[in-house]
């Protein structure tokens, strides 16, 4: 048994250093570790495993292969894929027309306007309180007190409804 390095594993098989990695790192080639830890490559058993254990890329030939009816059953009909193409465009023409003339809001949109709405009507009742007793100085603070945890009250319900 001759041991070799990996690199001169990629040189033998007329490979680069990253596809030794590669078929290493992927079971594909045996790697053995001295005692040092240095990765050696078994040069008997070197092309019997890469030639068992490696799929090689074929390129496609440009000739015409009938393909098995199965295979061919799986893909739709040229015209029936550019007419279902067609009518996704035309789809989202629609949709981008619509929202051009605004009939057509996101629901990002309505929601941080919602989000909007919502806090200021909350900041608005929480003053409340305030603006009472700025216009009624007799009201006493328990009064006050009262109709601000009143407030308080209502908004709390609203939040668990």
């Amino acid at each position: 048994m001759s041991l070799i390095t990996r690199s001169q594993a990629a040189k033998e098989m007329k490979v680069t250093v990253q596809a030794v990695y590669g078929a290493i790192k992927e079971g594909r080639l045996t790697p053995i570790t001295d005692e040092k830890g240095k990765i050696w490559i078994n040069s008997d058993t070197l092309m019997d495993e890469w030639t068992r254990n490696t799929q090689f890329m074929r390129v496609k030939s440009t000739s015409y292969r009938p393909k098995p009816e199965k295979e061919a059953e799986s893909f739709p009909e040229y015209n029936e894929s550019k007419a279902r193409t067609e009518h996704l465009k035309a789809e989202m023409m629609e949709i981008e027309k619509k929202k051009l003339e605004n009939e057509l809001v996101s629901a990002r949109e309505i929601e941080d306007s919602w989000v909007n709405i919502v806090t200021v009507v909350r900041t608005k009742l929480l003053g409340i309180p305030t603006k009472a007793k700025q216009r009624l100085p007799d009201l006493d603070t328990n009064a006050i007190a009262c109709i601000d945890d009143i407030i308080r009250e209502a908004l709390e319900e609203l939040a668990t409804a």
